[in-house]
C-alpha cells in the first residue's frame, strides 16, 4: 500500500514538472474593441517608481530597468496572471496587441514616466534585475501595479514586488 503511494506521488511530481516546463497557450484572444479606445494619442501621464522587497526590510530599486506599460484588456489581463504571477512561459503576443505597448526604462532612482496617454486602465510591469546580477547572468523578477488614468491627468504609482 504504501509502495502504490510513492509511486503515485512520484508520478504526480513529474506530471506538475512537466506541464510547467511547457509554453502556456494564451486561451485569451486579441480583441479589436478592447483596444479601440487606447489607438489615439491622449493627454494623460502615467510616472512611478518600481522596487522589490528583497526581506520584508530592505528595498532594491530598479536602476536601468524595462518597464512595460499595457492596457488591461481580456488579453493582458491573461498575460499578468500567467506570466507576471505565475512566473510561466507564454507564447509571443500577437502583433496587434504589441502595438498597444509602450516601454521605457527606470532612472537610477527606479522612477519612470509614460506620457501622451489616453484615458483608460494600464499594467505597468517593471523588469527589475536582482542585485546578485551580473551583466553576463542577468536574473530579474517582474513586479506589476494597475492605474487608471483620466484625460489630462497626472497618476503616480509604485510597482513592488
Amino acid at each position: 500500500m504504501a509502495r502504490w503511494i510513492l509511486q503515485l506521488l512520484i508520478v504526480l511530481v513529474l506530471m506538475l514538472v512537466v506541464s510547467c516546463a511547457r509554453t502556456y497557450e494564451r486561451e485569451a484572444k486579441f480583441i479589436h474593441e478592447e483596444y479601440a479606445p487606447y489607438a489615439a494619442k491622449g493627454t494623460a501621464r502615467i510616472c512611478g517608481q518600481a522596487y522589490l522587497n528583497l526581506d520584508g526590510t530592505n528595498q532594491h530599486v530598479a536602476s536601468g530597468d524595462r518597464v512595460l506599460l499595457a492596457p488591461v484588456t481580456s488579453y493582458t489581463e491573461e498575460a499578468i496572471k500567467v506570466k507576471v504571477i505565475r512566473g510561466r512561459k507564454m507564447v509571443d503576443p500577437d502583433p496587434d496587441a504589441v502595438k498597444f505597448e509602450k516601454h521605457t526604462k527606470t532612472d537610477d532612482e527606479g522612477r519612470f514616466c509614460f506620457m501622451d496617454l489616453p484615458a483608460g486602465e494600464y499594467f505597468v510591469v517593471a523588469d527589475i534585475a536582482l542585485p546578485t546580477s551580473t551583466k553576463a547572468h542577468r536574473k530579474s523578477q517582474l513586479a506589476h501595479a494597475k492605474a487608471a488614468v483620466k484625460a489630462d491627468e497626472n497618476v503616480y504609482i509604485l510597482v513592488i514586488r
